[in-house]
């Protein structure tokens, strides 16, 4: 099975395309959870990022090489949310129409930040894949320019501009750890970390609940779970795209699982320890290492990836509460 490449130049090429229009996010050193862990620990704040998740990345590079033609027809994709949302922006700004079709499931903040964007919005079934489908539906009856929000060669090469950004700023990082939905943030970021450092360790983590990618590396072919039932909806993804599931394979080291209420923990110690606000699956990572899933023996410096701080205020705290009492 051909691994699709994308080549550390197409990588910087994205990086160049996008660097005036999403925030290059800090890549933090955080005293408190290095001593929690006894490791050096950094966190990648895409929580940061002009949507306050990694997504928008991606999407501003697709938006930046799709051709006229393609502009006015209009975009359409399915999301959770911060897809979504990073897709309608770009879009805003280059004056194309987008529709985003949505689960039921989607929290309020992410659609209400992609009305502010002026696309379209649709809710549409009860998980992701629901919506997927009948986005594409759409599309082909709309005929509008379906962007994938994972399995994508050109959202990929943008989201590898956060390997870039991390070998930047911690060149001395021997281990990555991200969080996996569809596995685009993953691809990318392995995809340019690897390039530019053969030995480092990538870690990809998923909900015990919605753990396609593991299921189909485990399987060697595309599995498809009956559910997704994770509250993080950022990574409550139900099958992994074909292209992201052949770089996972290729180019993570390993994929542990972590269960909502771990995330939940993670959340909790990240706004009271460090003062980050993270969504679900924006703190899978650093769950996967305060819970131990990650073995660490021979690594002393690590860099979680904060992918996403979308969290809706009555659940953030709700999880404070939890947690405190």
């Amino acid at each position: 099975m051909k691994v699709p490449e994308v080549t550390l130049d197409k990588i910087k090429d994205a990086r160049a395309r996008i660097r005036d229009k999403v925030n290059k996010t800090p890549c933090i050193y955080s005293l408190t959870l290095s001593r929690i862990l006894q490791k050096e620990v950094f966190l990648k704040l895409e929580n940061l990022q002009l949507t306050q998740a990694f997504k928008v990345r991606g999407n501003v590079n697709k938006m930046s090489l799709l051709t006229q033609d393609e502009k006015n027809r209009g975009v359409i994709t399915a999301s959770s949310g911060n897809h979504g949302q990073g897709l309608s922006l770009a879009a805003l700004r280059d004056g194309v129409k987008a529709t985003i079709v949505l689960p039921e499931v989607a929290p309020k903040n992410k659609i209400d930040k992609i009305k502010e964007n002026k696309a379209e919005v649709i809710i549409k079934g009860k998980t992701y894949d629901d919506a997927s489908h009948y986005a594409h539906t759409l599309a082909k009856e709309k005929n509008y320019v379906y962007i994938h929000s994972f399995n994508d060669l050109d959202i990929i090469a943008g989201n590898g501009s956060i390997g870039l950004e991390i070998l930047e700023e911690v060149p001395q990082a021997q281990m990555i750890i991200c969080p996996i939905g569809g596995g685009g943030g993953i691809s990318g970021v392995s995809l340019a970390a690897k390039q530019l450092k053969s030995d480092i360790k990538i870690v990809g983590v998923e909900a015990e609940k919605a753990p396609s990618m593991l299921k189909s590396i485990e399987a060697d072919k595309i599995i498809e779970l009956n559910t997704s039932d994770t509250f993080a909806d950022g990574i409550a993804v139900k099958k992994p795209g074909e292209i992201n599931f052949r770089i996972v394979k290729k180019y993570v080291d390993s994929l542990v699982l972590v269960s909502d209420r771990e995330i939940k923990s993670a959340i909790y110690i990240l706004a009271k320890e460090a003062k980050i606000i993270a969504e679900g699956a924006g703190a899978a990572s650093v769950a996967a290492l305060l819970f131990k899933k990650i073995d660490t023996k021979n690594i002393s410096r690590i860099v979680c990836m904060i992918s996403g701080g979308n969290i809706d205020v009555d659940m953030l705290k709700d999880i404070l509460n939890e947690f405190s009492s």
